[in-house]
């Protein structure tokens, strides 16, 4: 593949009087027949970040390069050679794709649904119909701490959800999602030690958040009599926020549903959302 446009963001230099942002330029070049783009420019950050974006038919993708250290005023190790693999965009389907910062739960200490083809809770808390997602929020509190719990159950026999990490910007998952390997429920979790006057509310807390993460689900799953899976939806959900912000029963909610049964495509073709809006995911995975 040659003539591939690759940007870089070179940090030209700082400021002197330590207040003012550092100074970028970006440097644009094309391949040669060989693939390969050469960078020549000085840079006063270690790092180099690099990218190729909007070229057609594949992916967009990026990275970035953290040299070792610096002598007599070249960066070490010296002229590398950094691989940047981009990854053919194959049969993108139209799929239910939404996203919300913050969702909150309409009730805490008791499970509510949420339809994922419809993109609301359930009754009386919204238009659903079919709970593919039951939501529950509670909050323990023991002594100082308080911990608060965002539990995923499914309804159906073979529903489930696992964790996959990004392998890369562009298709930063699987094309198919798998067929075994999913989990009947997912715990998110957020604990805060509180202060002792309201000077210091907040003292420490943790959390078991996975960032840099998606997840996999299946949906609506019917089995044969051998508990074969005869029928399921597949769909993707973002994993970099979900269960932030439990103290205040929010969470980051973005996902897709191929809503073709049995599919388990998970190329989506960003303008085509069946919820009618633009894609929620930047870039489109």
């Amino acid at each position: 593949m040659t003539n591939v446009p690759v940007v870089t963001s070179v940090v030209d230099h700082f400021s002197t009087s330590g207040f003012e942002a550092p100074v970028y330029r970006d440097i644009t070049l094309p391949t040669d027949k060989h693939g390969l783009a050469v960078i020549r420019a000085p840079g006063a950050e270690q790092e180099l970040p690099y990218w190729v974006a909007d070229f057609p038919s594949f992916y967009n993708e990026s990275g970035k390069y953290i040299f070792k250290g610096a002598t007599m005023g070249n960066w070490q190790p010296w002229n590398p050679t950094v691989q940047l693999v981009m990854e053919a965009i194959g049969v993108q389907v139209p799929m239910y794709a939404t996203g919300s910062d913050d969702l909150a739960m309409p009730a805490q200490g008791k499970p509510v649904g949420y339809d994922l083809m419809v993109g609301d809770w359930l009754a009386p808390f919204g238009k659903g119909e079919t709970p593919d997602f039951i939501f529950q929020w509670d909050t323990v509190r023991v002594g100082a701490m308080t911990t608060n719990y965002l539990t995923l159950r499914f309804p159906n026999e073979g529903d489930g959800i696992q964790f996959v990490a990004k392998t890369g910007t562009g298709l930063i998952l699987p094309r198919l999602a798998p067929v075994d390997g999913y989990e009947p429920m997912l715990i998110k979790w957020e604990s805060t030690e509180h202060g002792t006057n309201a000077r210091v509310p907040f003292v420490k807390g943790d959390s078991n958040y996975r960032y840099a993460a998606w997840y996999l689900f299946r949906i609506r799953t019917k089995m044969d009599s051998n508990g074969k899976i005869v029928s399921a939806f597949y769909g993707k959900l973002t994993g970099d926020d979900f269960g932030h912000n439990l103290r205040q029963g929010k969470f980051d909610f973005t996902y897709c549903l191929n809503p073709e049964p049995n599919s388990r495509n998970m190329e989506f073709d960003p303008k085509r959302n069946l919820f009618g809006k633009p894609s929620p995911f930047k870039p489109a995975p």
